[in-house]
């Protein structure tokens, strides 16, 4: 099967929806499936880039970045015809907005060749303006769309999209980058780090509004009253940083925060095991936009810890309540305090959920995922042929 990918955004930047796609792309390739990806790769330099896609398995092909929004958007849809006609694809695969709207556009003229849509969550999230729209067209002609959380298949029907047939993939983690490390090696590197003797918690992804490193902060206060030795690691692009170190000091909790900004891979495994708590409070912002479902819960899970996560989006899914983590009202500092002082309190507890949390995530692989993908697209491919 020939799968042509097209990504709103793609490694080695950062990004759930670049994640996704890597990984689909990735593991598709190793199922012996032949996979194009067609991608802007924002936020990395082009020596990074040029690096990571000549290392790939696969094909991937970079949009120029062009100043003018006509222009970007003109040779976007260029790149991605020329793709179709050159790569032939059997199936395409389109993920985040703006991928949605060029496939709508275009796959209007390839009615023969099957396209899907990822709902991460983001894109249904509005349900008035021209972009809405836009996005309910173009998710009405798709031949199926793929929704990362029972909670976004649920804001893509309220969106409008009602033709196009819904499937639920939860989304997995890579099992081969994040892993239990010894004990040993956990100990040596919490010394390095600087966090002997402390309970650290961490979260990771865009320092930003809807990722909610803010609600955590605001916990602080609450939490260290009763913690004393508690520290707060937020790892990823940090566009929020000077606002959330000045809410932290005007809170008096500035000497328990540490911005890790962007790590690669291996030192993300190492944050995962060094930390003893991952937190996730993301919440949903007037814009529509909202947490999909939290890869990354899957992948602190994979490397032995538990999570508090909040409620009210695909984030309550990626953890079972009172089995591999704990639930939390959105937005709530209190609410947030009070599930982490329990588990800084109840070790047993702690190491329960943890134990749990690993076991869920262990048949939550990206290889397992995107095996249930390409089922689905044998599935439609032969009901178009038949």
């Amino acid at each position: 099967m020939k799968i042509l990918i097209l990504s709103s955004e793609f490694p080695p930047g950062p990004g759930g929806i670049g994640t996704h796609a890597y990984q689909l792309a990735k593991n598709f390739t190793m199922a012996s499936q032949k996979v194009l990806v067609l991608t802007p790769q924002d936020y990395a330099t082009d020596e990074e880039i040029h690096n990571f896609n000549h290392t790939q398995p696969f094909t991937v092909k970079r949009f120029k970045p062009k100043k003018s929004p006509f222009s970007k958007a003109l040779h976007r849809i260029r790149d991605f015809n020329s793709c179709l006609r050159e790569f032939k694809p059997d199936v395409v695969l389109a993920s985040g907005s703006r991928s949605i709207w060029i496939a709508g556009l275009l796959m209007a003229f390839y009615r023969s060749i099957p396209w899907f849509i990822v709902a991460h969550g983001t894109e249904f999230g509005q349900f008035d303006g021209i972009k809405a729209w836009v996005t309910r067209k173009c998710a009405n002609r798709a031949s199926a769309i793929i929704c990362v959380s029972d909670y976004t298949r649920k804001i893509v029907r309220l969106s409008g999209v009602e033709k196009a047939p819904l499937e639920v993939i939860h989304n997995g983690a890579d099992d081969s980058l994040f892993f239990e490390l010894d004990a040993g090696e956990v100990s040596r590197l919490r010394k390095t780090l600087g966090v002997d003797g402390k309970f650290v918690l961490l979260t990771v992804g865009h320092v930003s509004a809807r990722k909610g490193q803010e609600v955590v902060i605001r916990a602080l206060p609450i939490i260290l009253e009763k913690a004393p030795q508690v520290v707060y690691w937020m790892a990823g692009l940090p566009t929020e940083r000077g606002y959330l170190q000045a809410l932290a000091k005007e809170l008096g909790v500035e000497n328990a925060i540490r911005f890790l900004g962007r790590v690669s891979n291996e030192e993300l495994r190492g944050l995962y095991n060094a930390c003893d708590l991952f937190v996730m409070t993301s919440r949903q912002l007037a814009d529509g936009d909202y947490e999909g479902y939290g890869i990354a819960v899957i992948e602190a899970a994979l490397c032995g810890k538990a999570a508090v996560v909040s409620d009210n989006s695909g984030l309550a899914e990626a953890v079972d309540d009172g089995q591999t983590g704990l639930l939390v009202k959105q937005n709530d500092s209190e609410a947030v305090a009070e599930a982490i002082c329990r588990l800084i309190e109840d070790p047993q507890e702690l190491n329960t959920l943890s134990k749990n949390a690993l076991s869920k995530a262990s048949k939550q692989t990206w290889s397992k995922i995107s095996a249930v993908y390409l089922d689905i697209f044998a599935e439609i491919i032969k009901r178009v042929e038949s």
